[in-house]
């Protein structure tokens, strides 16, 4: 049995729901608390998403994705494949945090959506939220400055355009006609957020962008 360490609004753990969920792959969720983290004791590795299959324990998203690829899924992995993945992890990613965090009050409205009445506790819940929307911002900052950030928003859309254009090509799907681990690990991110307004801005942007993500959603959710 496939379990699913996670943080629910982690887009690193979404990718994996989306691709599990595509592929029809029964697993189970533990909602991993963000204090002590002690649902992830049996591993040294102390961030989400962990994966546990059986008696294997894989952690890091990337291998995540390659070990169900490898044992579930069976998508053919070429250079394209491996250019597109690196893309997700290493730009499409990095726009997030800005776009969600860009301030206190921002964060603390958009953790109120994050952080669902109950997941914690009432207590724990106000706390969660409120510490959240003072960490965020600053991490947000940081990437910002890491990865040479100028323009959230802009960039973001024009990340967006790269993947319709440069991705999809014209295509219903990156995989063609249906969908590969690409798709899902693009959506998977992106859903992330969905009700944070990020995702809307994308479909108002681009319309070859908001096809695609509403092919992908009955398939990937």
């Amino acid at each position: 049995m496939i379990t699913l360490y996670q943080f629910q609004s982690c887009p690193f753990c979404s990718k994996v729901r989306a691709l599990l969920a595509f592929i029809k792959e029964p697993y189970e969720i533990v909602e991993v608390s963000p204090f002590g983290m002690k649902e992830l004791d049996f591993t040294d590795h102390k961030k989400v998403p962990v994966l546990k299959d059986g008696d294997e324990v894989i952690v890091e998203s990337a291998t995540i994705i390659e070990h169900i690829n490898n044992k579930y899924a069976k998508f053919t992995v070429d250079d394209k494949t491996k250019e597109w993945t690196d893309w997700i992890d290493q730009t499409l990613v990095h726009y997030l945090p800005p776009l969600i965090h860009p301030n206190f009050k921002t964060s603390l409205r958009n953790f109120q959506r994050i952080i669902k009445p109950g997941q914690f506790g009432w207590l724990k819940g106000k706390v969660v939220r409120f510490a959240g929307a003072i960490a965020m911002p600053k991490v947000a900052r940081k990437m910002k400055d890491k990865y040479n950030i100028v323009d959230a928003e802009k960039e973001f859309l024009a990340a967006i355009d790269h993947w319709t254009t440069e991705g999809l090509k014209g295509n219903e799907f990156f995989g063609g006609e249906k969908p590969n681990y690409v798709d899902c690990s693009v959506f998977g991110v992106l859903n992330s957020c969905h009700e944070l307004g990020v995702v809307k801005r994308a479909m108002q942007h681009s319309k070859a962008f908001a096809l695609w993500y509403n092919r992908c959603h009955p398939l990937m959710t």
